[in-house]
């Protein structure tokens, strides 16, 4: 079992899988491609840059997974946009790795003490505690969840 902070970090990207699911859930791959009528990115986008930030948090607690370097080069931060015509993982695909991506992070933080959690630790958003880097990226992400709603809502408008 974790211990106490692990227990919250889990919980919460638990209950943010939840939520993204209630968006998700019964959009199509092309759906996901659709284009707003002024610059922002579309679902697609949107699902792989949580995804590629999940990447970075599993990173942070040493859960290994083979699909970092996928979603990065298409999802990560300063990324072109996702557009019909250019590459982007499958929507389904998406939805599989965060919901993967739950499961590795409790799996480690099954074995990580809340000592480890508050161990520093360095990655392209520089040196803080493993602690502070997944609470960090749980917030962007709550962040993107919101987008998320507006592009179902998009989406639905759209059938």
């Amino acid at each position: 079992m974790p211990g106490p902070k692990g227990l919250s970090v889990l919980q919460d990207y638990e209950f943010h899988t939840m939520i993204v699911h209630r968006f998700v859930d019964g959009i199509s791959h092309e759906e996901s491609l659709l284009q707003l009528s002024f610059q922002h990115n579309c679902m697609n986008w949107i699902l792989g840059h949580i995804v590629t930030n999940r990447s970075h948090v599993l990173e942070t607690v040493d859960a290994a997974h083979d699909w970092q370097e996928e979603v990065r080069a298409l999802y990560h931060t300063g990324t072109p946009p996702v557009r019909p015509e250019s590459p982007s993982v499958l929507f389904g695909k998406l939805v599989e790795y965060l919901d993967e991506s739950v499961a590795l992070l409790g799996n480690a933080l099954e074995t990580m003490t809340d000592a480890q959690l508050e161990e520093m630790h360095n990655n392209y958003r520089g040196e803080k505690s493993r602690y502070e880097h997944v609470t960090g990226f749980h917030w962007h992400e709550a962040f993107h969840i919101g987008q998320l709603e507006i592009l179902q809502a998009f989406i639905e408008s759209k059938r």
